[in-house]
C-alpha cells in the first residue's frame, strides 16, 4: 500500500517546495493518516492543455471536452475540488503568466493555443476530501510542523481569493452533507427553555438550493443567498449572508443559532449563546477561513409562506442617461419598497425584488396590492418599451424555482471582482441625500463604470416595518459581529468588475485601481455612516478592518489570537492578517497588485 502511494504521489511533490523538514515521506504520511484522501489538486482546465508548469503532458480530449462545454456551469466548478466559481481564486492576479484558463466568451470554449502552458496560479498544491474530525486535526498538525499555509475550499464562491493559495494545502468540505429539521431546537448546553423554534442544522457542504428544498419539505422557509451554489453553513453566514428576505428577517448571522467548529488548536467547539459565546459572536459575521474550520451550523427557519415578486426591466437599447435616470427613480422609491418589506437586487436595466409581509404578498387580492406598491418602477419601465411581471407566489421555492435559479446556471467561470458599500438610510430620506448618490454614480461613470451594469443589492436587515427582529426573548442574541453598518443602511451599492481572462497585467492595474479609486469615493460619500461586506468587497481596499467591520475588528482580533494563537489560518485581508504579510510570498498573487495599486494612488494625489 505504501508502495502505491508513493507512486500515486511521486509525480505532484514537485507542486510543493519543500522547506521546514518537509519532504516526500512527509507528505505520504500525510495521505496514510488521511486514509488516502489526499489529493494533487490540479487546475480545473488542464485536461485541455498539452504543457502543464512547462513540462509536456498528454491532453485528455473526453475530460476537455467535458470542461470546454461547461466551463461557466456553476454546479460543475462547485461539486469539483479545484473549481473555482470567481477566476481570481484559481489564477496568480500579479501575474498573467501564471494561470490555467480557457476563453470564457464562447461556449464551448475554444481549446488553448498550441505551446500555451497550464500554471498553477493560486489554486493549492494538494487538498483532503474531509470526511472526519481527524482529517482536520491532521492537516493542523501538518502544517503547524511543516508550516504549509492552510486554506478551507467549499463550492468555491469567493470574491475574495480567500479559498485558494498558491503552495497551500485545502481542506475541501463539500461532502459535509448531512440535513436535519427540528421543530423546537434548543441549542446544546442551554436550558430547556432557551427553545429558538424551527431550526436545520446543514453540514457546511449543503448548497443554499438543497437549502431552499430541504425548507420547503419541512414547510419552512430558509433565509439564505442568491445563488444556488453558495455554501449555507459556509463563507456566506461567517461573513454575514445578506438575502433577499432580509428586510424582513434579518442577515444570515442575526438567524444562525450555532455552530460546531473545529479551532486551530485541535479542538471540537460547540459555539452558541451558552457556551463559548465569544466565538459564537465571532463567527456570526467576522468572517470564514480564519477562526476555524466549521462543520455544521444551525439556522432558524420561518413557516412556509407566499411571497410577491417584482420582475422588471428596461430594453437592452437603454441608454446611460436612462439607466441614471432609472437608478434615481430606484432611489427615491427604495425607503417605502423597504419599509413595505422589498427586497432584491437593483439593476441598471432591471430590478427583481421579493417580499414576504402579509399586506403584500396576498395570494386573495391578484397581486392587486404587490402592483400598486411597485406603480411607479412599472410606469417607467413600460414608457420606453420594458417589461413588468409581479405576481404572488404560494412560497419561497416557487419564486426562487421561477425567477432566479434559471438565470443563476452558468455565471462562473469569469473574474468578476466586486466592491461594495453600504449606504445609510439616511441619504433616501431627503432630496440632499438623493443628490449626494446620483453625484457619487456621475463621478463612477467618469471612471469608466458603465450604469447600466449597475448593481446593488437592496437587502439590508431589518428595514420593514413589523420586522421580525430577533432579540434575546426569543432564544437569540441580536448581537452580531458584522459591520455595525448592516444596521442603518438601506442599499449594498456595487462598482464591479469583470477582468478579461486574458487580460494583462498592465490591464489588470488600471482596472482594479479604477475600482480602488471608485471605493474611496463611496466611502467619501458615506463617511462613518457607510461600511463594507467583506463577502463582496474590493480586495484591494485600503483600510479594508474599519471598512468591513468597524468597531468591532479590535475584539475579533482577540478572539482570533485565543483560539489561534499561533496563526495557523491567515488568508488574504481576513482578521489576523497584517500589512506586512503583503509583501511575503505567500501572498505575492494579490500583493503585488496591491503595492502597485497604491503606487498608482499615491502618485494621483
Amino acid at each position: 500500500m505504501r508502495g502505491l502511494l508513493l507512486i500515486s504521489l511521486w509525480p505532484l511533490l514537485g507542486l510543493v517546495s519543500f522547506g521546514h523538514g518537509q519532504n516526500e515521506e512527509a507528505w505520504t504520511m500525510l495521505n496514510v493518516s488521511v486514509d488516502g484522501r489526499l489529493h494533487a489538486a490540479r487546475p480545473f482546465a488542464l485536461p485541455c492543455y498539452s504543457l502543464y508548469n512547462g513540462n509536456a503532458i498528454a491532453v485528455d480530449e473526453a475530460a476537455c471536452s467535458l470542461i470546454r462545454d461547461n466551463y461557466t456551469t456553476n454546479s460543475i466548478r462547485a461539486d469539483a475540488p479545484n473549481g473555482y466559481l470567481n477566476l481570481q481564486g484559481e489564477i496568480c492576479l500579479g501575474d498573467p503568466l501564471d494561470q490555467c484558463t480557457l476563453d470564457n466568451t464562447i461556449i464551448p470554449a475554444p481549446e488553448p493555443a498550441m505551446g500555451t502552458s497550464c500554471n498553477q496560479g493560486s489554486v493549492p498544491s494538494y487538498y483532503i476530501e474531509v470526511e472526519t474530525i481527524s482529517d482536520i486535526n491532521t492537516a493542523l498538525n501538518f502544517t503547524r510542523e511543516y508550516r504549509v499555509p492552510l486554506v478551507i475550499k467549499n463550492s468555491g464562491h469567493d470574491y475574495m481569493t480567500r479559498n485558494s493559495q498558491k503552495g497551500s494545502l485545502a481542506l475541501w468540505m463539500h461532502k459535509l452533507q448531512d440535513l436535519a429539521f427540528r421543530e423546537n431546537f434548543v441549542p446544546e448546553g442551554c436550558p430547556d427553555d432557551f427553545n429558538v423554534g424551527r431550526a436545520i442544522t446543514a453540514g457546511t457542504g449543503v448548497s443554499t438550493n438543497d437549502m431552499y428544498e430541504f425548507a420547503h419539505k419541512h414547510e419552512s422557509t430558509f433565509v439564505g443567498g442568491y445563488s444556488p451554489t453558495v455554501a449555507a453553513s459556509g463563507g456566506w453566514v461567517l461573513g454575514g449572508g445578506h438575502s433577499v428576505l432580509s428586510p424582513v428577517y434579518g442577515l444570515g448571522a442575526d438567524r444562525v443559532v450555532e455552530f460546531k467548529i473545529v479551532t486551530p488548536d485541535g479542538v471540537l467547539r460547540v459555539a452558541n449563546q451558552c457556551q463559548h459565546e465569544d466565538l459564537f459572536w465571532a463567527l456570526r459575521g467576522g468572517g470564514g477561513g480564519t477562526f476555524g474550520i466549521v462543520l455544521e451550523a444551525t439556522h432558524r427557519v420561518e413557516s412556509s409562506m407566499p411571497v410577491a415578486v417584482a420582475d422588471i426591466r428596461l430594453p437592452t437599447n437603454t441608454t446611460e442617461d436612462t439607466a441614471l435616470d432609472w437608478i434615481e427613480l430606484m432611489a427615491r422609491q427604495s425607503l417605502a419598497w423597504g419599509k413595505q418589506g422589498w427586497g432584491g437586487h437593483a439593476g441598471g436595466l432591471y430590478l427583481t425584488y421579493m417580499n414576504p409581509m402579509p399586506a403584500i404578498a396576498n395570494l386573495t387580492d391578484g397581486g392587486i396590492a404587490a402592483r400598486s406598491s411597485m406603480n411607479a418602477a412599472t410606469e417607467f419601465a413600460l414608457s420606453i418599451g420594458g417589461t413588468s411581471v409581479i405576481e404572488v407566489l404560494p412560497s419561497f421555492l416557487d419564486v426562487w424555482n421561477k425567477y432566479v435559479l434559471p438565470g443563476a446556471l452558468t455565471t462562473a467561470g469569469v473574474t468578476r471582482v466586486l466592491a461594495t458599500r453600504l449606504i445609510p438610510r439616511r441619504l433616501f430620506e431627503d432630496e440632499s441625500g438623493i443628490t449626494k448618490l446620483m453625484e457619487f454614480m456621475v463621478a463612477a461613470q467618469k471612471l469608466g463604470f458603465d450604469p447600466r451594469n449597475f448593481y446593488c443589492p437592496a437587502d439590508t436587515p431589518f428595514v420593514a416595518n413589523g420586522a421580525t427582529k430577533l432579540d434575546v426573548g426569543n432564544g437569540t442574541k441580536p448581537a452580531t459581529s458584522v459591520q455595525p453598518a448592516w444596521y442603518n443602511s438601506l442599499w449594498d451599492i456595487s462598482t464591479s468588475l469583470t477582468l478579461a481572462w486574458n487580460a494583462s497585467y498592465a490591464e489588470r492595474l488600471q482596472n482594479m485601481t479604477a475600482m480602488t479609486k471608485s471605493t474611496i469615493l463611496a466611502e467619501e460619500l458615506t463617511g462613518t455612516d457607510g461600511g463594507t461586506y467583506p463577502n463582496e468587497a474590493n480586495p484591494f481596499t485600503p483600510n479594508w478592518r474599519e471598512s468591513w467591520w468597524g468597531s468591532n475588528y479590535e475584539a475579533l482580533l482577540e478572539i482570533k489570537k485565543k483560539y489561534d494563537p499561533e496563526g495557523l489560518l491567515k488568508c488574504w485581508k481576513c482578521v489576523g492578517f497584517e500589512d506586512e504579510d503583503i509583501s511575503t510570498d505567500m501572498f505575492s498573487c494579490q500583493g503585488k497588485l496591491q503595492l502597485d495599486i497604491n503606487r498608482r494612488l499615491a502618485d494621483s494625489i
